[in-house]
């Protein structure tokens, strides 16, 4: 019982630790992040201010803010590359614009912060109109592209400064190199032996140290190293200063050109976030409202953008490196934010120290890690070389030509991918021998008949959104699967939510097509759009069962004459006489009752009491679960001399579906089941062969039913 404490601890102080190094290996990445955006970022405003301030603050306190504000298990926020690089965009201009306006360097920072807040209000608005349910159906290509093309435009950065250096083509390049790629390889050594260790900010201490010592035999931060930022005094915030600004002149000038940049801010970053949201479900189990995430860290983010900081937001890449370290939970958030408050209050007391070629070394080492495994993998390369093709073509496109334009590539992808799915899964299913049939129920020599020759019979089932490329690869597929001995196909299109005119425009001409092969084509469920826009050209039916009707009754059609079964009016009793003698035959007539049922009138429903049987004259009837016929599942049709209401005959249960006329009258005979047992008793061995019949018609129904229901669960 003494040591139940000290081991009930032990997890905890566990995952405290493995926290701490997570949030170092974090923060590792954020600092680097946080210099050299900075330094872009603020560089208009270097003459009369500390670069190395500006950065830092903008890294440690909008972070801390959010972290407080809206904290969430396995995110970390800190600025972002998108947010910082057009952050500085902006700036930029509102400088070059600084002159003509009269504005000081602090009211420059204004109107940057103004823009900010302006694209954290799109940002926010794109929440509310819950832009996070369409990004869900962003194909994995787009999604890893994304990811990936974070991770290499951190990586071509680097090259393009030279590893800190400043200038490509310069023998200082080649030592800012040589220094990256030591504490890439250190620290993924590192990483690789002792996995607990905060691997990256190891690295980058160790090179740092080794470049100070190096100082002493004249190869130190001076002569070949640049410095990560210039020695300065400690420096607070810089608070903008928001009066005496033109806001009107400005925004005649240059308001166009500041609403586009934050529009751009706003899409750019959206989708970032909701790339992560998506990952953090998929690969971590950590569900979250993505669009109430947009709305939260909207506000936060434009708070600190009107405050002169370059707003934060989740930063995948940081989150990334948390999760891999330890569980998800708030406490290696919270640490990070500490000690970026720690770097950014004394920073400038040692960042000077550091030189930017360590920086950039942790940058490479996370950027390479910020790429998916699956696409460094062959295997993944072999299996789907399409999407392992698209997800490099989309990650290339951001590290190249920047998050925009790589917006509009991976939607340009997404597209195509989706519309490619579309086109191979187009065919939900295909039967070409017959496995499906109508729910009309003939009389036993009709009936085999037509299921002998259903296997002329090809039914596509469709799905899908149809447009031009979908209906073409449709129609070559049913060229394709299409046989000598198929007459008839049934194109069933009831989960096909929209056809655009181009996909009406190949459906016409597949059904031209197939009727001049002598194939005759019925479409089911075509929206009533849609069908008015084909017309005549094709023959469509409300539904499947209707469409398989319509191919068994041009089976009948085909029958020899001498084969044909003809029901006749001296034969009112029809399946259930048959087999009868003359005399109890006729004594059985005359207990039939005729009615006629007009057209759309209920014969009965379900739940009725009465126990008649019933015989079709003429015309057809419906049995369906609820009346009227269109409101409710249609069961079966039978036409003249088929028996219904067999069940409540027999049993005496109450009705269990409705019966009535779906189209034109129908003429009726009815034998009450009190008649029935009066004339059994005079004629016991007839009523052995009417129920007989009876239980031989159930039995064909029992086998339709779970030929049915085989078909839907298939």
């Amino acid at each position: 019982m003494e040591h139940a404490p000290a081991s009930a601890s032990a997890p905890t102080q566990n995952h405290a630790a493995s926290s701490m190094a997570a949030a170092w290996s974090a923060a590792a990445v954020t600092v680097p992040h946080a210099v050299g955006l900075g330094l872009l970022a603020f560089a208009p405003l270097a003459a009369d201010h500390s670069l190395a301030a500006l950065a830092l603050w903008s890294a440690a306190l909008p972070g801390l803010l959010l972290t407080l504000a809206a904290p969430r298990a396995g995110v970390v926020y800190a600025p972002t590359t998108v947010v910082a690089l057009l952050f500085a965009v902006v700036l930029a201009q509102v400088h070059a614009a600084a002159p003509g306006l009269g504005l000081s360097g602090r009211q420059q920072l204004a109107v940057a912060g103004a823009t900010g807040a302006l694209a954290f209000a799109f940002q926010w608005l794109l929440g509310v109109l819950r832009l996070a349910s369409v990004a869900r159906f962003l194909p994995i290509s787009v999604t890893h592209g994304f990811a990936a093309g974070v991770g290499l435009s951190m990586v071509l950065g680097q090259v393009r400064t030279g590893f800190g250096s400043g200038v490509l083509d310069e023998e200082r390049t080649v030592w800012h190199a040589l220094a990256a790629l030591c504490v890439a390889a250190l620290a993924w050594w590192i990483r690789g032996r002792w996995p607990r260790l905060p691997a990256l900010i190891t690295a980058v201490a160790v090179v740092s140290v080794a470049v100070a010592c190096a100082g002493f035999w004249g190869a130190g931060l001076g002569d070949v190293f640049v410095a990560a930022a210039p020695a300065s005094a400690f420096a607070g915030p810089l608070w903008p200063e928001w009066g005496g600004i033109p806001w009107l002149e400005l925004a005649h000038r240059h308001g166009q050109a500041l609403v586009v940049l934050a529009l751009l801010m706003a899409l750019v970053n959206s989708l970032e976030l909701l790339l992560f949201f998506q990952e953090l479900d998929l690969d971590h189990g950590l569900r979250m409202d993505a669009n109430a995430a947009l709305r939260r860290e909207s506000l936060w983010g434009a708070l600190c953008a009107l405050a002169g900081l370059i707003p934060s937001s989740t930063s995948a890449s940081r989150s990334r490196i948390v999760l891999a370290q330890a569980l998800p939970g708030l406490q290696a958030q919270q640490w990070h934010a500490a000690i970026m408050m720690g770097v950014a209050l004394t920073g400038a007391w040692w960042l000077h120290w550091v030189p930017m070629a360590s920086l950039a070394g942790g940058l490479v080492l996370a950027g390479l890690m910020q790429v998916p495994r699956l696409m460094w993998s062959s295997h993944y390369l072999r299996q789907v070389l399409h999407t392992w093709a698209q997800s490099w073509l989309v990650a290339l496109v951001f590290a190249v030509f920047g998050g925009v334009v790589a917006l509009v590539a991976g939607l340009v992808v997404a597209t195509f991918v989706l519309l490619r799915d579309s086109a191979t899964k187009v065919l939900r299913h295909v039967r070409l021998d017959g496995e499906l049939r109508s729910r009309r129920l003939r009389r036993a020599p009709s009936d085999l008949w037509v299921a002998q020759h259903m296997n002329q019979v090809a039914v596509f089932e469709l799905q899908g959104v149809m447009s031009f490329g979908v209906a073409a690869h449709l129609s070559e597929q049913v060229h394709l699967l299409l046989q000598p001995r198929h007459r008839w196909v049934v194109l069933d299109a009831s989960r096909v939510p929209a056809w655009d005119s181009t996909a009406l425009a190949q459906l016409r001409a597949l059904v031209r097509d197939l009727q001049q092969q002598d194939i005759a084509v019925a479409v089911a469920s075509l929206d009533a759009v849609s069908a008015a826009q084909v017309g005549s050209e094709v023959r469509s039916f409300a539904d499947q069962d209707r469409a398989l009707e319509w191919a068994e009754a041009a089976i009948l059609a085909q029958r020899p004459s001498h084969l044909r079964v003809r029901h006749s009016d001296s034969d009112p009793l029809g399946e259930i006489g048959e087999g009868l003698q003359v005399q109890a035959r006729q004594a059985l007539q005359a207990l039939l009752r005729p009615q006629v049922a007009p057209a759309h009138s209920i014969v009965f429903a379900a739940g009725d009491t009465d126990r008649d049987l019933l015989v079709v004259q003429s015309g057809h009837i419906t049995l369906v679960t609820h009346w009227p016929a269109a409101s409710g599942l249609r069961l079966a049709t039978m036409g003249p001399g088929m028996a219904f209401g067999e069940m409540a005959f027999l049993s005496g249960a109450p009705r269990t579906a409705c019966a009535g006329t779906e189209h034109g009258q129908a003429r009726l005979v009815r034998l009450a089941r009190a008649d029935f047992d009066t004339w059994a008793q005079q004629h016991p061995q007839a009523a052995l062969t009417v129920m007989n019949n009876l239980a031989q018609i159930g039995t064909r129904r029992l086998a339709a039913t779970t030929r049915q229901l085989r078909a839907v669960l298939e």
